[in-house]
């Protein structure tokens, strides 16, 4: 047992920093899907999930400035996800085994951009998907 209440006292401060910054932190990201497609996970990242020759979901509307996708390989095959703005690419993550989830922070300006896997030509077989950043 403590000798005095200070132990007490710091680890109550630290509980109630650590409520602080997880509400202040889910109420600021801003980042949410559009028309349900796309959940947001409590922190406001973006879930997106990889299969063979899909991501779900493949559309995908976001605030402008950073947004971070939470995106998990629920193939058999690996997988990366790529952001690009017309031919440049812009952010991402390289590829993936299957059942590993990998986060991608992205800094976006406000315009049309797709999302892609272009390993072993699966952008080619339909894995790639629509991003509109207002």
């Amino acid at each position: 047992m403590a000798r005095s209440g200070r132990p007490a006292t710091v680890i109550a401060r630290s509980v109630l920093l650590i409520a602080v910054i997880a509400l202040a932190s889910g109420c600021s990201s801003g980042a949410t899907p559009s028309a349900g497609l796309a959940t947001p996970l409590p922190s406001g990242v973006i879930a997106i999930e990889a299969k063979e020759y899909l991501f779900a979901p493949s559309t995908i509307t976001v605030p402008a400035g950073d947004v971070t996708f939470s995106v998990k390989n629920a193939g058999t095959q690996n997988h990366e996800f790529k952001v690009f703005k017309g031919d440049q690419e812009v952010g991402g993550v390289d590829g993936f085994a299957a059942g590993l989830t990998k986060d991608a922070r992205v800094t976006l300006a406000a315009g049309e951009y797709t999302f892609m896997c272009r390993l072993n030509g699966h952008d080619q077989l339909g894995m790639k998907g629509t991003l509109t950043v207002s």
